[in-house]
C-alpha cells in the first residue's frame, strides 16, 4: 500500500523502510521564479507571498516536502542592518554585511529586541506571509521544511564572510559574543516559521562548508552553535541541516549537533557518509543542481538519480538537488527525479 508523503519521511528519519525513497528540493525557489520570470521582489510582493506558484511547481514534480519560504535564507538579516538585493530574476539572493566597525558594534547587539525587529521588517513579514499561505493550500498532505541560515553562516554574513574567517583565528571572543546573538536569531525566526506552518527546521550553514573551514574549526563553532540551535527549536520535530562542499567530515558534528538528515551537495560521497552515518542519521542529496538535472538529458538525469538510490542501498536516503536547484533546470529533468524514485522502489 503506498505510503503518504509525511509518512514516507517519517519511515525514512525513523530508519525503516519506506515505500519507496522520498523526494524533495532543498528550495527550488530560483527555479519557480526563473519559471515564471519574477525576481523573488516579485514572488514574495504577490498576495499570498508565491505560495501557490510554490504549490503548484512542487505538486508537479511530486515532492514529499515543500519549501516554508523559498529562496531567501539569509534575507531575514535584513532586520538587523544587511542590505538585501532580491531584484535579480533567476539569481540568488545578495546579503551584505551589516557592521562598519565589527569590534565596536558587536559588543552592542541585543538579543531582548530581536523578535520586535524581525516582526517590524517588511520582508520578513512577507516570508511570513508566504509560509502561512502555503500551509493553508498543502493542510496536512506534506511536511513544511523552513531553510534558513544557521548561527554560524549569519554571524559570517553580517561581517563578511572573508573578515569572518580572518576574525575566527584573530579574535574568537568576538565570534563567539556574535554567534551568541546570531543562534538567538536563527532560534527566533525558526520559531515565527513553526507559528506559521512550518514543520522541519534546516539551518543553513554554507560557510561550514568542507571547502571553507578545517574540521577542526567546524567542530569548535559550528557545531556547538547548531547543537544550542536545536535545543532552543524543541516545537520542531525533526532538525536537519545543509553542508555545501567536500563535507562529509561534518558527519560525526552534525550527529552530535542533533541534526537527523544531513542535506549535502554533490561533493560529498553518498557511500562514504552513509557508512560514517551508521544509521544516526539520514542523508538528503545529493545530485548535481548544476550537472544533468540543468544541462543534461532527461536520460541522463533519470539514471543519475538511480545511481544515488543504488549508493544509498536502504541506508537512509532523501532523494534532492544537491543545494539549490538551479533555476534553468528544465521540467522534463526534473521530473526523472521522481521517476526514478518511484520505479527503483
Amino acid at each position: 500500500m503506498a505510503m503518504t508523503s509525511k509518512e514516507r519521511i517519517d519511515a525514512v528519519l525513523n530508519h525503516q523502510k519506506p515505500d519507496r525513497t522520498p523526494f524533495a528540493l532543498v528550495d527550488g525557489g530560483a527555479w519557480i521564479a526563473m519559471n515564471e520570470n519574477m525576481s523573488y521582489q516579485d514572488l514574495y510582493s504577490l498576495e499570498d507571498g508565491g505560495a501557490s506558484k510554490i504549490v503548484e511547481y512542487t505538486n508537479e514534480i511530486e515532492t514529499d516536502i515543500v519549501s516554508a519560504v523559498s529562496g531567501v535564507f539569509t534575507a531575514c538579516l535584513n532586520a538587523f542592518g544587511c542590505p538585501i538585493n532580491l531584484t535579480r530574476i533567476g539569481s540568488p539572493v545578495d546579503t551584505g554585511a551589516a557592521f562598519e566597525d565589527p569590534e565596536e558594534e558587536i559588543p552592542l547587539l541585543d538579543k531582548s529586541t530581536i523578535r520586535e525587529k524581525l516582526l517590524a521588517n517588511d520582508f520578513v513579514q512577507k516570508m511570513l506571509n508566504q509560509c502561512r499561505n502555503v500551509k493553508k493550500l498543502v493542510g496536512d498532505q506534506k511536511y513544511l521544511i523552513g531553510d534558513i541560515a544557521g548561527p554560524f553562516t549569519m554571524a559570517a554574513v553580517m561581517v563578511g564572510t572573508e573578515d569572518f574567517v580572518v576574525m575566527l583565528l584573530d579574535d574568537p571572543d568576538l565570534c563567539w559574543q556574535l554567534m551568541d546573538f546570531t543562534t538567538a536569531v536563527s532560534a527566533e525566526m525558526f520559531h515565527l516559521l513553526h507559528e506559521n506552518g512550518c514543520d522541519i527546521a534546516l539551518p543553513a550553514e554554507p560557510v561550514g562548508s568542507g571547502s571553507m573551514i578545517s574540521p577542526d574549526m567546524f567542530e569548535e563553532f559550528t557545531v556547538p552553535a547548531l547543537k544550542k540551535l536545536r535545543e532552543e527549536l524543541s516545537e520542531y520535530k525533526y532538525f536537519f541541516t545543509h553542508v555545501y562542499g567536500e563535507s562529509v567530515s561534518r558527519v560525526p558534528g552534525l550527529i552530535k549537533a542533533g541534526t537527523m538528515a544531513f542535506s549535502g551537495d554533490y561533493l560529498v560521497d553518498l557511500d562514504e557518509a552513509l557508512t560514517m552515518a551508521d544509521g544516526k542519521l539520514v542523508m538528503m542529496g545529493n545530485m548535481n543542481p548544476a550537472g544533468v538535472i540543468a544541462s543534461g538529458t532527461p536520460e541522463e538525469t533519470y539514471n543519475e538519480a538511480c545511481e544515488r538510490i543504488q549508493q544509498a542501498a536502504g541506508r537512509g536516503l532523501i532523494l534532492a538537488t544537491g543545494c539549490d536547484l538551479a533555476a534553468t533546470a528544465p521540467m522534463e529533468n526534473v521530473k526523472m527525479v521522481i521517476k526514478a524514485c518511484k520505479e527503483m522502489g
